[in-house]
């Protein structure tokens, strides 16, 4: 596909920060435009990309998820949730039992997975003016996932929330659904509010939405069909492009923007868990009486997960949630069911994942932000036909950092020489490998968390630390940090902890 030549200059950037640097009148060019025979051209920076001809690299459909954590069917970490088409995926395709997110929140785990960079190099920490400036600087100047598929060869389609902010020009098309784009453009997002909706909580019309973005959710039936979400419509957009084949291997994907609040989607998808038998995870009052003052007055949003039981509601936002998971379950079965029928059903790599996880309570928080297991245990599937597609699981701790390496090593696809994560595929033949690269975590400047093995261990930036068994504690419930019998696994964990924060 030709598309018209667009080329941007950019200002000098200021400095921003270990990792990013300063970079005086970068030039970022675009050109799709075959002149003279040339290839067309990318530039980043002091990084320029030609792309490559036509080859017979796999297709691949790239799918991310938002605010989906681990309460998936074939995960089996919260009964109820129904989501058989992403249980089908997962029967044929290897999946990453204990993957974790870099960061437990939206732009930072998207800026790591798609930039390949750790955000204590980035300083890409969180949805701070600080970090955004730091996100702006730094992808101005560097590649991303999308950019090496284009430059060996692929198009590349997308649809749906994959950046954050979308980032379409690093797209060969690119389709914003209607309210992802208000979003971005617009804090106010009036296009994803509906006046007619009533609150969950009194019962009122809500108005534009506004009140609803001072630590409260709303969710609730969307009176829409669910064609008309902002996520039918992107399914929609890659449906069709699955129906046409290209002259060139196709790198597509599908960024679906639910399960991110506000929990508004059609009646059906309540109806799937109804309220009677919706299980609530169990509040345990003396949960945080073995953390430090930081974990417990910075991390944990007590006063949320308090106003949501005081108002009584907290059955309807596991509901609600639930409910937001099986839109997107249902929405993934019509791509799928497409691809099944597509010329590239018999070769398409599919690769599934979310950005982070999600709190319904556990630990008294309703929310994302956190280390533990909650906040960034989210799914990873990965189906290469005749290689990863017979429900086999990878049961050790992974980073979602190594994503891109992995599918670009799949694809025979050069990623940036600055890309910090590894291929996953030596540790599928060999499991003990991914000990020597755990998954690292990290929320806001010094605050880390490493998964290896059994263990979960958290140190945050005031010297606190906390450490779990997740062999004989899976809910995270002891902290054993302090105890000398753990003095050595501390120690041993301690050694992966970043001490070069940006």
């Amino acid at each position: 596909m030709r598309v018209d030549r667009r080329t941007f200059l950019l200002g000098a950037l200021a400095a921003a920060g270990a990792g990013v640097g300063a970079v005086a009148g970068a030039r970022v060019l675009f050109d799709d435009d075959d002149r003279d025979g040339a290839p067309p051209t990318r530039r980043y920076g002091d990084v320029s990309l030609r792309q490559a001809a036509a080859s017979d690299r796999p297709p691949v459909l790239f799918v991310s998820l938002d605010d989906c954590n681990d309460w998936l069917g074939y995960l089996n970490d919260h009964p109820g949730t129904h989501t058989p088409n992403i249980d089908a995926l997962a029967a044929t395709s290897l999946s990453f039992a204990q993957a974790y997110c870099s960061v437990p929140q939206c732009i930072p785990s998207r800026a790591s997975l798609l930039f390949g960079r750790a955000p204590y190099h980035t300083g890409v920490y969180d949805h701070s003016d600080e970090s955004r400036e730091r996100q702006t600087a730094f992808a101005r100047v560097t590649p991303a996932l999308t950019d090496a598929f284009w430059a060996a060869g692929y198009d590349t389609y997308g649809s749906g929330k994959v950046f954050h902010p979308y980032e379409p020009a690093r797209w060969t098309d690119y389709k914003a659904t209607t309210h992802y784009a208000s979003a971005w453009a617009n804090s106010d997002e009036p296009e994803r509010w509906d006046p007619e909706w009533l609150s969950p909580y009194d019962g009122r019309p809500i108005g534009d939405g506004r009140r609803f973005r001072r630590r409260v959710i709303d969710f609730g039936p969307s009176g829409r069909d669910p064609a008309d979400e902002a996520d039918g419509i992107a399914t929609e957009w890659v449906r069709a492009r699955l129906r046409e084949r290209t002259s060139r291997p196709l790198f597509l994907a599908l960024g679906f923007q639910l399960p991110h609040e506000p929990w508004r989607l059609p009646q059906r998808y309540f109806d799937l868990h109804p309220i009677d038998e919706v299980v609530v995870p169990e509040a345990r009052p003396g949960d945080l009486d073995d953390l430090g003052p930081y974990a417990t007055g910075e991390i944990v949003h007590r006063r949320t997960y308090e106003r949501m039981y005081e108002a009584g509601v907290v059955p309807g936002l596991v509901q609600a949630y639930q409910a937001a998971i099986s839109f997107v379950d249902d929405r993934l079965g019509i791509v799928l069911e497409e691809l099944a029928a597509s010329p590239y059903a018999d070769e398409m790599i599919v690769v599934l994942w979310s950005d982070h996880g999600y709190h319904l309570g556990e630990k008294l928080h309703l929310e994302k932000y956190t280390l533990w297991e909650r906040g960034t245990h989210v799914p990873f599937l990965l189906r290469v036909p005749g290689r990863f597609d017979r429900g086999d699981r990878f049961e050790r701790p992974v980073s979602l950092l190594d994503l891109g390496p992995t599918l670009a090593d799949l694809c025979d696809v050069e990623l940036d020489p600055g890309h910090e994560g590894r291929s996953l595929l030596p540790a599928t033949a060999d499991p003990p490998l991914a000990d020597d690269r755990p998954a690292i975590m990290t929320w806001q400047r010094g605050n880390h968390a490493v998964r290896r093995g059994a263990w979960r261990y958290i140190r945050y930036r005031t010297g606190e630390r906390e450490l779990y068994d997740r062999s004989s504690d899976p809910d995270e419930l002891t902290n054993l940090a302090a105890l000398a019998d753990y003095r050595d696994v501390v120690a041993d964990l301690d050694r992966f902890v970043p001490t070069d924060d940006a």
